[in-house]
């Protein structure tokens, strides 16, 4: 137990807290359940969980084909910790499924029962999720942190089949207390980390944490042989609205589009370049794509009159320039021949899209 808490206090991301835990929970040489997964509190739906991750294998013949193979290797559990890290970027099956879940707290799941009795409840058959769950087996302890409770750890022997004697039981719900708080202080590191990496206008990632996105998707993209795409969007004529509306209508202007342009491109993919510049960092998008994408912002900005006040309704366009990751170039390459297709849109008239060469 005190090797999985190390793990989950040595990382300061929610990911990693979260795998550490789960890799503790089912590796041999934790707790040795045959699956885990992490469901956490909705911050917009108190009635519900939603998954967070999970890690255990899809069925019996990767189960035992794994099993064997961590026997024959004999990793500790650093060891499995950190070949796992270097595969979350590829979701398996049940993490992907997990993470689709929102689980009802009203139900009668171990899941929702734990979260509800604040306990660890074990052996509950009646609520399954589809499925997903295996009854007889089943074992779920609530994510407590200093205040309220973050959210619920399960597993379950699904492979095998092997009831939970009382010991794994009591170490399941002292491995939760742990998770409980680990996953708090990652809250809170993540949360300062947004702040100082937040264009206070918009809301959207400023130009530093643009930078710093890009090069780890280029690193990604190169790695992994997938494609990447990044779409320059400045708004026309920005400066005579300014000029003419003043500087707080201009504002409100920028947080509108900031707004728009996250509806088109959901997550963190949206940046405030600099002043009405914005940048899209489209993550397996290639050029055909990447076209599209950008067209629907252009659309975005344009299908839709600025209304600054009452009756003063106004239609704004924007210039944009795409580019798509090519050959061993850089990030800063990769960004200035989108920025040089994004020039090339300006003089040929505004409001289109130019693809760079």
């Amino acid at each position: 137990m005190h090797q999985i808490a190390d793990l989950a206090r040595e990382s300061l991301e929610l990911e990693g807290v979260g795998y550490a835990v789960l890799t503790g929970v089912t590796a041999g040489v934790g707790l040795g359940l045959n699956r885990a997964m992490l469901f956490v509190t909705d911050p917009d739906d108190r009635t519900s969980l939603v998954g967070m991750a999970a890690v255990g294998p899809n069925d019996r013949e990767e189960a035992d084909r794994v099993w064997k193979s961590i026997e024959r290797a004999g990793p500790d559990l650093r060891t499995l910790y950190q070949s796992g890290q270097e595969l979350r970027s590829q979701p398996k099956p049940l993490d992907a499924r997990v993470r689709d879940l929102r689980v009802s707290l009203a139900g009668d799941t171990p899941i929702a029962l734990a979260f509800r009795n604040d306990a660890v409840v074990s052996g509950v058959t009646e609520a399954d999720l589809a499925g997903l769950l295996h009854g007889p087996t089943a074992i779920a302890a609530p994510l407590r942190g200093r205040q309220n409770r973050l959210g619920v750890l399960y597993a379950d022997n699904v492979f095998t089949g092997q009831p939970l004697d009382e010991v794994t039981q009591s170490v399941f719900g002292m491995v939760a207390g742990h998770a409980g708080r680990a996953l708090e202080n990652a809250r809170s590191y993540e949360k300062v980390l947004r702040v100082s990496q937040t264009d206070a206008l918009t809301g959207l990632g400023h130009h530093g944490a643009l930078m710093d996105a890009l090069g780890r998707a280029v690193d990604h993209a190169r790695s992994n042989d997938e494609a990447l795409s990044v779409v320059m969007l400045d708004l026309d004529d920005f400066k005579g609205i300014n000029d003419t509306l003043g500087h707080l209508v201009g504002d409100r202007l920028l947080a509108e589009i900031a707004h728009r342009l996250r509806r088109v491109v959901r997550g963190e993919a949206v940046y405030r370049y600099g002043g009405e510049e914005f940048t899209a960092l489209l993550t397996g998008v290639d050029r055909s794509g990447a076209q599209l994408v950008a067209e629907r912002l252009r659309r975005a900005v344009h299908d839709e009159a600025f209304a600054p006040s009452q009756g003063s309704a106004r239609i704004v366009t924007c210039s944009l320039g795409v580019a798509t990751l090519s050959g061993a170039e850089s990030a800063g390459d990769l960004l200035a021949r989108a920025d040089a297709a994004l020039l090339l849109a300006k003089r040929e008239g505004k409001n289109r899209v130019v693809e760079a060469d």
